[in-house]
C-alpha cells in the first residue's frame, strides 16, 4: 500500500508523518496482523489513553504550555512548532528539578544537551490526542490556531480609555480573537518556564478536577471502564488485567471487558503456536528442532481455551475495525483450535505473517533464528492498563498488585 498526501502546510506534513511511523510501527510489533483488533478494545475501555503517557500531571501542564505560546509573536507558521518545542525542554528541566519520583518525565534525557535536537515523540505528539478525546483540546489545528491567536492579540489595542475618566480599562478584543477558544485552561497555573517556580508530577487538587471533570463530561467516555473508574473514587483496582471485579461494573462495560480478556486469552494461545513454528522452521539446530516449553505451555493453554467455550465470533462483535481481514483470520484459527487441526493452524499462521509482514516476515527468513529465551509476544494483552493503573495512583485509587508465585 502506498500513502501519499498533498502538502498544505507544516503542521499536516507532521500529522501525515506521523501517522506513517504509527503504522510502520505498529506491523513491526505485530507478527500476525492482529494491532487494530487490539487497539479497538483498548479505545473502547479507554478512549485518549496510550502506552506512550506516562503520567496524568501533562494532561494540565500541556494547555497552560499552548496558552504561553500564544504570548510570542511569530512571523510564521514554522515558528510555532519551535516555540512549543522550547517550551517543552523548559518544561521538563522543571519538572525534573522539582519532581521526586523522575521516571517517565518525557524529554529528560535532553536535559543538558547542547542541541536543537529533541526526542522522537514529545509532550505535544503523545498527549495531544488524549487532551482531544477528553475534550480540552477542541482542535487539531494547534498550530495554526496558536498563530492566528499570537497574530491578533500583536494587532488588537491593548488599552481603552474612556472619555469621561482618566482610568484605563481592559480592552475586550481578547474576547473577540478567540484567544481560548482552542483549548481549556485549568484554574490552576505553573509559571514552568521560571525554574525558581515549583512545577512536580504531583497532582494538585486543582489538577485532578481540571482532568477528571473532562473526562467525566467528555461524549467519547461515555459508557467506558476509564469513566466508571474516574467516577468510582472507593473501588480497588488490580495490578493486572482484567483490573476490575466485574460484579461492580455496568452491565455493558463488564461484556466489554470480559470480551476483550477473552480475545487476550485467545491470541496468547495463537501467539504460542506461532512460537512452536517459529522454532520449528528457524532453530539453531535446524528444521524440527521445536521449543518443547513453548509447545508443552501451548497444549496446556489449548485445554483450557477448548473447555472455556469461548466464542470468538460473538466475542469480536463487540469491536468495530475498518478491515476486515483480522477477525476473519481468528475465526479460521478458531475453527483450526476447536478440531485441533494443528496442521492446518500451522499454515495458516505461516501464510499470515508472509502477508502482513512480507519480506520482514520471521517463519522461513534465514535473517532470523529463533531465540527460546525470547519468544516472539510471549504476554497476554493488556489493553494500556499499565498506564491507565498509574493515572489511578496519581488519582490516589487503590492499585492491588498480585503477588507472583516465585
Amino acid at each position: 500500500m502506498k500513502l501519499g498526501y498533498i502538502h498544505t502546510n507544516q503542521e499536516e506534513q507532521t500529522k501525515i508523518l506521523q501517522v506513517v511511523k504509527m503504522l510502520s510501527e505498529s506491523v513491526a510489533l505485530d507478527e500476525l496482523g492482529i494491532g487494530r483488533i487490539r487497539d479497538a478494545f483498548s479505545d473502547l475501555m479507554f478512549p485518549g489513553i496510550s502506552t506512550l503517557q506516562k503520567h496524568l500531571k501533562y494532561f494540565s501542564l500541556m494547555p497552560q504550555l499552548y496558552k504561553k505560546a500564544t504570548e510570542k509573536r511569530y512571523n510564521r507558521l514554522e515558528e510555532v512548532k519551535a516555540e512549543i518545542i522550547r517550551l517543552e525542554r523548559i518544561m521538563t528541566e522543571n519538572l525534573y528539578k522539582w519532581s521526586v519520583d523522575k521516571r517517565g518525565i518525557t524529554g529528560s534525557e535532553m536535559i543538558s544537551k547542547q542541541t536543537s535536537e529533541y526526542v522522537k515523540y514529545d509532550p505535544a505528539y503523545i498527549y495531544n490526542s488524549g487532551l482531544q478525546t477528553f475534550g480540552i483540546l477542541r482542535t487539531t489545528q494547534l498550530y495554526q490556531l496558536i498563530f492566528s491567536t499570537s497574530r491578533k492579540q500583536y494587532e488588537a489595542p491593548q488599552k481603552l480609555k474612556t472619555e469621561d475618566s482618566d482610568d484605563e480599562t481592559a480592552n475586550d478584543a481578547s474576547e473577540s480573537i478567540g484567544l481560548f477558544q482552542f483549548c481549556d485552561f485549568p484554574s490552576v497555573e505553573y509559571n514552568f518556564t521560571d525554574m525558581s517556580n515549583e512545577t512536580s508530577l504531583t497532582l494538585t487538587p486543582a489538577d485532578k478536577e481540571f482532568i477528571t471533570s473532562h473526562i467525566l463530561e467528555a461524549e467519547a467516555c461515555r459508557d467506558t471502564l476509564l469513566r466508571f473508574i474516574v467516577d468510582n473514587e472507593d473501588i480497588e483496582l488490580k495490578g493486572s488485567f482484567p483490573g476490575v471485579s466485574p460484579e461492580i461494573l455496568p452491565a455493558k462495560i463488564a461484556h466489554i471487558q470480559t470480551c476483550a480478556q477473552q480475545f487476550a486469552d485467545f491470541i496468547y494461545l495463537v501467539h504460542l503456536r506461532y512460537n512452536v513454528v517459529y522454532s520449528r522452521h528457524n532453530s539453531e539446530a535446524g528444521h524440527g528442532k521445536v521449543d518443547e516449553k513453548i509447545l508443552a505451555e501451548f497444549e496446556e493453554e489449548l485445554d483450557k481455551y477448548l473447555r472455556s467455550g469461548i466464542d470468538i465470533d460473538k466475542v469480536l462483535e463487540v469491536v468495530t475495525i475498518r478491515e476486515n481481514s483480522s477477525k476473519w483470520f481468528c475465526h479460521n484459527v478458531a475453527r483450526d483450535l476447536a478440531n485441533r487441526a494443528l496442521d492446518s493452524l500451522d499454515k495458516r499462521i505461516i501464510d499470515r505473517e508472509r502477508r502482513v509482514k512480507g519480506s520482514r516476515r520471521k517463519i522461513d527468513n534465514p535473517s532470523y533464528t529463533y531465540d527460546p529465551k525470547q519468544p516472539i509476544q510471549h504476554y497476554r494483552l493488556s489493553y494500556r492498563w499499565e498506564t491507565v493503573c498509574t493515572f489511578a495512583q496519581e488519582l490516589g485509587r487503590r492499585v492491588i498488585t498480585e503477588e507472583k508465585n516465585l
